[in-house]
């Protein structure tokens, strides 16, 4: 096997929301990384020429759809994960809030097992307060109970497992989980928070 250009890809996708985007660039700046190598790919889900040109002055890759696929960003996913040259990929959307400390912590976590799981604060409109997820990691994925920020997979796995699959509806993140648990990955859990989901 080769060895990987990077530890971590992480993978971004994003559509017509130059304002989250341009945020999420500056925290991705403000990251404590230590000798953790990272890419970092932004993938429109379709033409978006605005955050190409977000992108250019940046150390980022940027990469588009040929036409806009919806369903929140699952096929953009994809193509970011068949370009990824990270040995890990996670994924930051774009409107998301990350500690400094968010690819680190989920990185380790992942190291030496196929997929690491860390916690993220996610906005209950039904309780309108925070909740944390997943509340606990019991190796039996809830729907509800995982956000895609909270994944950290081995690339290799991840590439077996398309995001893009029926039903393209919500969900889409544990129904991913779900998939990638059906090849009996090692999972290592580590309850840290890393940021916050839907905060803008």
């Amino acid at each position: 096997m080769v060895a990987s250009s990077f530890d971590l890809t992480v993978i971004t996708n994003t559509w017509q929301r130059p304002k989250h985007l341009a945020c999420l660039l500056r925290q991705l700046q403000s990251q404590s990384l230590g000798n953790l190598r990272i890419e970092h790919l932004v993938v429109s889900d379709g033409p978006d020429p605005t955050a190409a040109a977000l992108v250019e002055p940046v150390p980022s890759r940027f990469l588009q759809l040929p036409e806009h696929q919806g369903c929140f960003g699952v096929a953009a996913k994809d193509l970011g994960i068949a370009e990824a040259r990270g040995e890990y990929v996670c994924f930051w959307d774009d409107d998301n809030i990350y500690e400094p400390h968010a690819l680190t912590t989920a990185y380790a976590a992942a190291f030496g097992f196929d997929i690491g799981i860390v916690r993220t604060e996610h906005w209950s409109v039904t309780n309108r307060r925070y909740v944390t997820l997943p509340r606990q990691w019991t190796g039996q994925v809830c729907p509800g109970d995982i956000d895609t920020m909270c994944l950290c997979v081995r690339t290799e796995l991840a590439r077996k497992v398309p995001w893009d699959q029926a039903p393209r509806q919500r969900g889409m993140d544990h129904r991913w989980l779900s998939r990638l648990m059906e090849h009996q990955p090692r999972v290592n859990d580590v309850p840290l928070i890393i940021g916050r989901h839907l905060t803008f």
